[in-house]
């Protein structure tokens, strides 16, 4: 984990801070109904759940906050100090725990991290924030499925200066908290409470996927959408857990409804053809496709689509540069080099297919991709210009 400390300008008290609500039509639709959601029985996590420590937690970080060898040292250097030590040799893994849970088992991902730095900071009455981190993303490619995780930083502010002068520019410090920072990170956008607290139900929706219990897959993401409605991701998989339970015209108007309200719409369009393919409509599918290939996004689920059309499409030159500025992004996923192998295979470019092969075996997470990789490289060896 790394932090860093930063003094910043705020308005204190000031004018009324910008909305981000959207606006035109997008404020005007409703959630599509869905009565399998809507009926579904299935306990989830509450609020509590979720950001709660149980007492013993609670008294451990309380006793160290109060102790009378801390009260010279601001609130939110003492919730750093605390987690600075309960952290250590925190294993990052790629679950979604509560709280309690990343207290107890120290492990988690990055957003277990922010729920456990939100629950230790309410208990110290520290203001808190959230940003997303847009640079490192944490994907993998398992079976069909290509995985994307947020990266979410957190902040941790000092106590707001007493005034009383509307108008008054106070400097206010803070210290961010960020488990898995990469260099050349980007910051991306602050992140309401309301959309954390999506982004989290999201997760566990997406873990009841993987399961295949698609009952307490909609539970889940129904609470999602409670706290934000219009966020792109809860309702791509809101549309995903209709369609993989037979739904599929539900599918279609969760995917509408999100390419009417959502900022981000990439993703959305890439599954929203597949589903129309599947459905005998390849011409919605071309047209779904054709705006996906003029978004500018730069994330790696476009990068990925694109490299992937492009390969079915032999169009070498431009699978290869989508995956090169993949793999710049994410370096550590094996599938995306094998894909550029392919990519320069196609170009006759076999000593760079070798060398992505080769890094794609040295990367591998499982003895068998790494004997398949090894497989394709032994297989190469006609094709050695020495």
């Amino acid at each position: 984990m790394r932090i860093s400390r930063i003094v910043c300008c705020i308005l204190v008290l000031s004018v009324a801070a910008c909305s981000n609500a959207p606006t035109g039509s997008a404020q005007k639709q409703s959630l599509p109904f869905s009565a399998p959601m809507q009926n579904v029985k299935v306990d989830v996590p509450t609020l509590s759940d979720i950001f709660t420590l149980h007492e013993e937690q609670k008294a451990e970080f309380l006793t160290f906050f109060n102790a009378p060898e801390q009260q010279e040292i601001e609130a939110q250097e003492r919730v750093y100090q605390f987690l600075s030590k309960l952290v250590v040799g925190f294993d990052y893994q790629g679950e979604n725990y509560t709280a309690t849970e990343a207290f107890a088992r120290k492990q988690g991902n990055c957003i277990s991290l922010a729920v456990l730095t939100k629950a230790l900071a309410d208990l110290a009455g520290v203001d808190i924030s959230f940003q997303q981190m847009i640079s490192a993303p944490v994907v993998s490619v398992e079976d069909d499925w290509f995985v994307s995780s947020d990266h979410v930083r957190t902040f941790l502010y000092a106590q707001k200066p007493a005034t009383h002068n509307k108008q008054t520019i106070a400097l206010r410090s803070f210290i961010i908290v960020d488990y898995f920072p990469a260099a050349g990170d980007m910051v991306g956008e602050r992140v309401t409470l309301q959309t954390f607290i999506a982004m989290f139900y999201r997760n566990l929706a997406a873990d009841a996927i993987f399961k295949a219990d698609y009952v307490r897959a909609l539970a889940l993401i129904r609470e999602a959408l409670r706290y934000d409605p219009q966020y792109s991701a809860v309702i791509n998989l809101a549309a995903l857990i209709h369609k993989m339970a037979g739904y599929h015209a539900l599918a279609e108007q969760w995917y509408e409804y999100g390419l009417a309200v959502s900022a981000h719409k990439s993703t959305l369009l890439s599954n929203y053809a597949v589903l129309k393919q599947e459905l005998g409509e390849p011409e919605q599918a071309l047209e779904l496709r054709t705006r996906l290939e003029r978004l500018q996004e730069n994330d790696p689920y476009v990068l990925y689509t694109r490299g992937k059309t492009a390969l079915l499409q032999h169009n070498s030159a431009r699978a290869v540069t989508s995956f090169e500025k993949l793999i710049n992004r994410a370096p550590y996923v094996a599938q995306f080099h094998l894909e550029l192998a392919k990519s320069y295979f196609l170009q006759n470019r076999f000593a760079d297919a070798r060398e992505a092969l080769t890094e794609a075996s040295r990367i591998a997470k499982t003895t068998a991709d790494r004997q398949r990789f090894n497989a394709k490289l032994e297989a190469m060896k006609r094709y050695d210009t020495y």
